[in-house]
């Protein structure tokens, strides 16, 4: 795993406002964090020496996030780093963190595959995340994307549309046969050749494909409401260590039956928090409690 670098991106785009002395520091941890980073690609064959560099960059990348950055580089050099620092919690943490902001980020997405291999699961699966449904090649469109994709295809079917008729009303042959293939593709696509034979029946695969356009669209802005809305409610956290899983808000509640201590790196939503604990859910539906202390928050 090679450092990336994040400095134009801290500086020019960095989202937090910041004095020219703070903008200095911030230049100043990011260029220590890299050093360290170098010096522990340079001591690779020394292991420990290694791994205690990589740990320095680890801090110092985090102290950016702590100071307010939120940019995807910035948690993909973090989790980069917590990876060869054997800091393998923090990289699951910093890899979730960067997804959030660039969902297509191939590297961080394969990044992370590779670092949960390393949980130390219950033999049973229990806690076990679930395997990605979404191919890691295929493009996720986010809020933006799925408004940009709405807007272009209204605008495609409205100027196919207009052609269309224009061409049916004054060509013939050649130019309206190719109009009429493109509405029969639009068609094909929203189950219009049904009526493409009736009288008028293009102007119901033109409005049909203009309808099937703004729900897919409206599908697919709703689930990504529904997953911020869901990260906001019930955010994501990764266990930081081993830690006892009680059923109840504090040391002397019992431990789980099935599951009395969960691996480091282990991965879990939050339901609800009282004084210093937390109310998780795993992946397979069990719930109890650990301390906050052992839990990194994603997007805290």
């Amino acid at each position: 795993m090679r450092p990336w670098l994040i400095g134009i991106p801290l500086l020019v785009f960095g989202f937090p406002a910041q004095t020219q002395a703070d903008s200095v520091a911030a230049e100043a941890t990011l260029d220590k964090a890299q050093a360290a980073f170098r010096q522990g690609v340079e001591n690779k064959p020394r292991l420990l020496q290694a791994r205690k560099h990589f740990s320095e960059a680890t801090d110092g990348y985090w102290q950016l996030h702590e100071q307010g950055y939120r940019i995807a580089a910035l948690y993909r050099s973090l989790g980069n780093a917590a990876v060869l620092a054997d800091r393998w919690p923090e990289a699951i943490w910093a890899y979730q963190c960067g997804l959030k902001l660039d969902p297509n980020d191939r590297s961080m997405r394969e990044h992370l595959a590779f670092v949960r291999a390393k949980v130390l699961y219950s033999p049973s699966g229990l806690g076990r995340p679930d395997a990605e449904f979404w191919p890691i090649w295929l493009y996720r469109p986010g809020l933006f994307a799925w408004a940009c994709i709405g807007f272009f295809f209204y605008i495609a079917l409205c100027i196919g549309g207009t052609l269309a008729f224009a061409a049916r009303a004054t060509l013939e042959g050649h130019y309206w046969q190719t109009a009429e293939t493109v509405l029969i593709i639009a068609g094909l696509f929203l189950g219009g050749w049904i009526v493409i034979s009736r009288p008028g029946g293009r102007r119901f695969v033109i409005a049909g494909a203009l309808v099937a356009a703004l729900v897919l669209v409206g599908i697919g802005s709703w689930q990504e409401l529904r997953q911020a809305q869901g990260d906001h409610a019930v955010p994501l956290v990764v266990l930081a260590a081993n830690a006892d899983f009680h059923r109840g808000n504090g040391p002397s509640y019992p431990k789980h039956p099935v599951l009395p201590v969960l691996p480091r790196g282990l991965e879990a939503r939050q339901m609800h928090r009282r004084g210093e604990w937390l109310q998780i859910r795993l992946t397979t539906g069990e719930t109890g409690w650990v301390h906050a202390s052992q839990a990194l928050i994603v997007g805290s």
